[in-house]
């Protein structure tokens, strides 16, 4: 048996880092290729693939990069990471181009990569979109992630979630900084609540906005498991891409030391399926 080869899109993020760690584990002699958008080399992957974004040209781009280091189509796994959207505002108002640019980023450039490469696997990430904290802010990104998990879902033999819970990432550092600006001039009550908390909070927004998160994700969980709730790290989404390697469920769960798995969509409210 050769070496079996990975794409990761975004090699250098929380998410990259981690998929590269959960490889080296259950594959140690992988050949591990990645993007990244800068032209900085990415840690422990064997090719790296600079300047190249999560856009419609992707595909075509990757591809003359194989050709040009004389790599083979062949790919074990396909981990697609970028999650880049329009947030701060309640998902069910996200606009119809709204989510075409947010699945233009999240979404389509793996279906490409998915349709052109055709990995044994294709692996993107998610979040606990439906909870009342998120779907008061998570705007577009809502709709991206409900759309994963349909695409998943659709062929659990070839395609895997890893769903994680919140932790901190350059996307999450972007998603509080645009949700404080329209926190100012919002009437949402969702958003007014989360306003009149923060302002009595006497933190930084970037440390409110994650102890926010991980109240509600304790809150919503907790009574589940006999293990105390902690927040989300790295080494977990590490877990989680192992597990997803290795089971035949399409989403994988962690949050914390939880970790299990699902085979359907999660409760949503009814307005999602207009989407």
């Amino acid at each position: 048996m050769g070496q079996n080869q990975y794409l990761i899109i975004g090699g250098s993020g929380e998410a990259g880092q981690s998929a590269i760690q959960a490889i080296r584990t259950s594959d140690p002699n992988a050949f591990i290729i990645t993007s990244t958008t800068t032209n900085e080399p990415v840690s422990n992957a064997n090719l790296t693939l600079f300047g190249k974004r999560a856009e419609p040209g992707l595909t075509n781009s990757i591809l003359e990069d194989f050709e040009k280091h004389g790599r083979p189509k062949q790919i074990k796994a396909l981990i697609y990471t970028p999650a880049l959207g329009e947030v701060g505002f309640p998902i069910e108002e996200s606009t119809k181009e709204q989510i075409n640019n947010t699945l233009g980023i999240c979404l389509d450039p793996m279906v490409s990569l998915e349709k052109e490469f055709a990995p044994e696997l294709t692996v993107a990430y998610s979040a606990f979109y439906w909870l009342s904290h998120t779907l008061a802010f998570y705007g577009s990104m809502g709709i991206a992630k409900y759309k994963a998990d349909l695409w998943a879902i659709e062929n659990p033999s070839k395609r895997r979630i890893v769903r994680a819970g919140t932790f901190f990432s350059k996307s999450v550092r972007g998603i509080s900084i645009v949700l404080q600006r329209t926190m100012k001039k919002t009437n949402h009550p969702d958003l007014l609540k989360l306003k009149n908390k923060f302002e009595s909070s006497n933190e930084k927004f970037m440390d409110f906005f994650l102890s926010y998160a991980w109240e509600h994700e304790k809150e919503s969980f907790q009574s589940q498991f006999g293990t105390a709730y902690r927040p989300t790290v790295r080494e977990d989404l590490t877990r989680g891409l192992v597990k997803a390697l290795q089971t035949k469920s399409p989403i994988v769960t962690v949050l914390g030391d939880w970790t299990w798995e699902e085979t359907g969509m999660p409760k949503l409210p009814n307005w999602f399926q207009q989407f």
